[in-house]
């Protein structure tokens, strides 16, 4: 029996943002997916507009790109990272071709992409099992990109150097009028001494690995049955980058405290050290960190947390009034990290060569 198509009370809410029946009908006669029985908005997903299909030949993953996304070159790079990791044996989404094998669709300007709907459950913070099974999975992901560099996917993407948290930080402090704050001051140069910290440790990093990052590596875009991932999903972000920013970012998510020990800022807390730790041991069953990773890795760590907590400060629409208590957790962090770099070099030294010594 041929079910209509139902949308959620959320996809609702604005429907007319979103592709509507006759758009989706529309859209899947470019595919050989059978006819549409029902549809939600996903829940995964800020940039794009993301859709869950009921076809008649299986259920569907269905985007509408953001008009930032939208070239050409770039989506068809991002597709041969999907497709050589899906030859690798990796968990990565299967992209549908139309009719004439093309992996992506434009209709009155708007682009889509069509992939199999991966089932399963989501990662589960108290699970210690999906923290190894992240870890050794961003491993995996790292080794099998070695040796692919498509020229569309070394875009210029957003930096994390000290550079860039001196320009932001300068920004917020003019537009707050930080210093007109009695303890403004003294606030704006400690942060301003730990970027300059952080320029002379980036100075002193020697060349650092490369590859294809996947640029958005947590917890929403995993996907488990048990305690196996069964998908990792969204590479639009996948760029050309250091592999230990990646790492580093990874291991800010999954160590950081939850709940959040934090009111202002976008990160939750310090880092824990079991957790961080364990997701070491994991990522080094499948990939090895170089002394130079090593070395870069807490200055990573320490320039992620300011750069964009900083950055995501300044979208306020104007100065908070928790805004010094905010760059009090900014300073917090930033001064955590600079405290504990030797400590998280030896944690991931110590489990590099016990890795080594198998």
């Amino acid at each position: 029996m041929r079910v209509p198509l139902r949308y959620s009370d959320e996809a609702a809410e604005g429907l007319s943002e979103g592709p509507t029946r006759r758009d989706l009908e529309r859209l899947l006669r470019h595919y050989r997916v059978g006819e549409l029985r029902a549809a939600r908005r996903a829940e995964r997903g800020f940039v794009n507009d993301n859709w869950i299909v009921d076809a008649t030949t299986g259920r569907l993953f269905v985007q509408r790109r953001h008009p930032l996304l939208c070239q050409p070159e770039l989506i068809r790079a991002q597709h041969s990272l999907i497709h050589r990791l899906r030859e690798s044996g990796f968990p990565a989404p299967t992209i549908v071709p139309t009719i004439t094998t093309e992996t992506f669709l434009v209709i009155d300007g708007d682009w889509y992409e069509i992939q199999e709907y991966i089932e399963g459950a989501p990662y589960e913070h108290d699970r210690l099992t999906h923290l190894e099974e992240a870890a050794l999975t961003l491993g995996r992901y790292h080794t099998l990109v070695e040796g692919f560099a498509p020229r569309a996917l070394r875009h210029p993407s957003q930096v994390v150097r000290p550079g860039v948290v001196a320009r932001s930080l300068t920004d917020l402090i003019t537009s707050w009028q930080v210093p007109r704050d009695p303890n403004g001051a003294d606030i704006a140069r400690q942060l301003e001494a730990e970027a300059a910290d952080l320029t002379a440790c980036f100075s002193e990093h020697g060349p650092l690995y490369h590859l294809v990052i996947h640029g958005d590596y947590y917890a929403d875009n995993l996907i488990f049955k048990g305690d196996q991932i069964v998908g990792v999903v969204d590479y639009d972000k996948a760029c050309w980058q250091p592999r230990v920013r990646e790492l580093a970012e990874a291991l800010i998510y999954f160590s950081s405290p939850r709940p959040s020990h934090m009111k202002h800022i976008v990160y939750s807390g310090h880092l824990r050290w079991e957790p961080f730790s364990m997701f070491l041991h994991g990522y080094a069953e499948t990939a090895t960190l170089d002394d130079e990773e090593i070395r870069a890795l807490p200055d990573y760590i320490g320039c992620i947390w300011l750069l964009f907590s900083l950055q995501r400060l300044m979208e306020e629409e104007r100065r908070p009034q928790h805004a010094m208590e905010a760059l009090q957790e900014v300073l917090g962090l930033a001064s955590w990290a600079k405290a504990n770099g030797d400590q998280m070099r030896d944690a991931a030294s110590s489990v590099v060569c016990r890795q080594q010594s198998k």
